[in-house]
């Protein structure tokens, strides 16, 4: 049974009384519940079998017991292992521009290995206007040393190809709730003076963000959406995203 998904359609309409054909194209959406049988939905090399709202690029996300999970992350040195210590799931649909994504999220659980110590980012993160893994908006909504922030990946610099900017303050005191259900909700909307504006809230909790081109130009316009895990257990109940 295939994830339930609802994603961008083009809608055609034929005038044959003026002999006028309109397309419309509907908003991109994605409407993700993990309804469907148990099991491995993708990994980092082997791409979903059914149709799936989702690419992983690292790490493995399952299915179980209608949720997705992102297993006991292992630095997946061994076989059977799930690699999830370094999680990385992002849209098939690249085209979301100013959106509102809604994430109901649970993190079990902080691990680290010899190939992945602890860091003070270790937790769970949200993307926006993901153009690739060198060029996007991260929310980290959990982390390890109890903050969350808004930053800007640029090309170029040493972060897998890329460099990372400081959009927000660090919002203090908002630790991870280990084992219970959050909600959060993420906004992103290009602005009439060319800035682009970020906003998150957790469970009551907000950071926002204009971003007028630090690092690099602003990222307007189209991206993907996604989720990023650092040595943790994760665990999704839904991830709604609507272009706004």
């Amino acid at each position: 049974m295939a994830l339930c998904r609802v994603a961008a359609s083009v809608a055609v309409a034929c005038l044959a009384a003026s002999g006028c054909t309109t397309a419309t194209a509907a908003p991109a959406r994605i409407a993700e519940t993990f309804i469907g049988p148990d099991g491995l939905i993708a990994a980092e090399g082997k791409p979903a079998e059914d149709d799936t709202n989702w690419e992983v690029t690292s790490g493995s996300l399952f299915r179980t017991a209608g949720t997705g999970w992102t297993g006991h992350p292992d630095a997946g040195d061994f076989p059977g292992a799930t690699g999830s210590a370094v999680f990385r799931m992002v849209s098939r649909n690249r085209g979301f521009d100013d959106l509102e994504m809604s994430v109901t999220l649970r993190v079990d659980a902080l691990v680290e290995s010899p190939r992945t110590p602890a860091q003070d980012y270790d937790g769970a993160h949200l993307w926006v206007r993901y153009r690739s893994d060198r060029e996007l908006y991260a929310i980290s909504v959990d982390r390890r040393d109890a903050t969350m922030i808004i930053k800007k990946k640029c090309p170029g610099g040493d972060s897998n190809g890329g460099t990372y900017y400081d959009l927000s303050p660090s919002r203090p005191d908002a630790p991870i709730p280990q084992g219970q259900w959050q909600h959060v909700t993420v906004t992103v909307a290009d602005l009439p003076d060319g800035t682009v504006h970020i906003a998150a809230v957790r469970d009551g909790i907000p950071v926002e963000a204009i971003d007028s081109g630090v690092g690099c130009p602003a990222l307007h316009g189209d991206g993907g959406v996604g989720i990023r895990g650092d040595n943790a257990e994760i665990r999704l109940a839904s991830v709604i995203v609507d272009q706004v």
